[in-house]
């Protein structure tokens, strides 16, 4: 049984369960900055989220005090919060950890992926994707963080598992701002499908090194169309 939570990037607003109102306050706006809803660097005014969301203060503070533990939110003095802004020193340490952590993971889902696994697999390597397109684009960036993460999840190893989806949510930002789509004209769905095959052949060492050039791939892209963009170092 898989007892690891779902990314809340690979969910969309209407997906997040109710909980606890601290625990969904938490979630919802983690996936808002997450999903760039609630743009980088912008600030949180706490007065209108809990006009919005129809809480005390109580609750949203503790939303956000998570949230700033997490380092996705900056308490300033006398400024309240604002959403911790995307840089070039950030993205490229995710890069970085998911390069570790994914090609191996994909190895072992080549050893350990069961018929169940490879059929779930398939179903989501085709993503809807036009570089040109906004309409839609929010449904192709789940649909890319369910394929990474399944991958990861035939490897049934829930560490691995927390692991990339830590990274992934993170990872998903400068893609929901459109950062760097434009370079990559190329369907992303066939690199999956590679990935796929490769499992479905037991062939570990292909498994590994398709992921891994996949993630190099997109994470160079992705950076020089941050560099371009103007995003800071750090």
């Amino acid at each position: 049984m898989n007892s690891v939570r779902p990314s809340l990037v690979e969910l969309g607003s209407a997906e997040i369960r109710p909980t606890a109102l601290p625990d969904h306050l938490y979630a919802v706006l983690k996936q808002k900055i997450l999903s760039c809803v609630f743009l980088p660097g912008a600030r949180l005014v706490e007065k209108t989220l809990c006009d919005e969301f129809g809480v005390s203060r109580t609750p949203l503070r503790e939303a956000l005090n998570r949230l700033n533990h997490e380092e996705l939110v900056v308490l300033q003095p006398n400024a309240g919060y604002r959403v911790v802004p995307i840089t070039l020193a950030g993205f490229r340490s995710l890069v970085e950890l998911r390069t570790i952590i994914e090609p191996p993971a994909s190895a072992l889902a080549a050893v350990r992926a069961t018929p169940a696994d490879l059929a779930e697999l398939g179903a989501c390597a085709d993503l809807p994707y036009d570089p040109n397109q906004d309409e839609g684009f929010a449904d192709y960036c789940r649909g890319n963080a369910r394929f990474h993460l399944r991958v990861v999840r035939a490897a049934r190893n829930a560490r691995l598992e927390q692991l990339v989806m830590s990274a992934l949510d993170l990872y998903q930002r400068p893609t929901y701002l459109r950062i760097g789509r434009q370079l990559d004209p190329a369907n992303p769905s066939a690199r999956h499908r590679e990935i796929v095959a490769a499992i479905a052949a037991r062939d570990a060492d292909r498994a590994r090194h398709l992921m891994e050039q996949h993630i190099r791939r997109g994470g160079d892209r992705i950076l020089e169309a941050m560099a371009a963009a103007g995003c800071p170092e750090a």
